[in-house]
């Protein structure tokens, strides 16, 4: 399955490397963008979807989350949708990052 980023998304990493480097911590953003690309493009939609459905303000979207780990590190939030024929990854988060607003 083909895997495209949104701006959202490619802008969700600029961010987190922002947010690493001021706790002193190398940018981790294109060894991020690598797995998830790995993670997706290996993944067989018409056994399985991964990831949960989200839901806002109780009512469900089109987006779905999975959980990816990176070494040791916490897990990230990867949100994702499907459309037809791709994966669109919509936006990337650390668990400790500032709450999405």
């Amino acid at each position: 399955m083909e895997v495209y980023w949104s701006n959202s998304a490619l802008q969700s990493l600029y961010e987190l490397d922002d947010w690493r480097l001021t706790l002193d911590l190398p940018k981790i953003g294109k060894f991020l963008q690598k797995n998830i690309y790995s993670y997706y493009s290996e993944q067989d939609f018409s056994f399985y979807i991964p990831g949960k459905i989200v839901f806002i303000d109780g009512m469900p979207v089109e987006l779905r989350m999975v959980l990816l780990s990176v070494g040791r590190s916490e897990l990230y939030k990867v949100f994702y949708r499907i459309r037809s024929g791709y994966i669109e990854i919509f936006y990337v988060k650390h668990p400790r990052q500032k709450p999405l607003t």
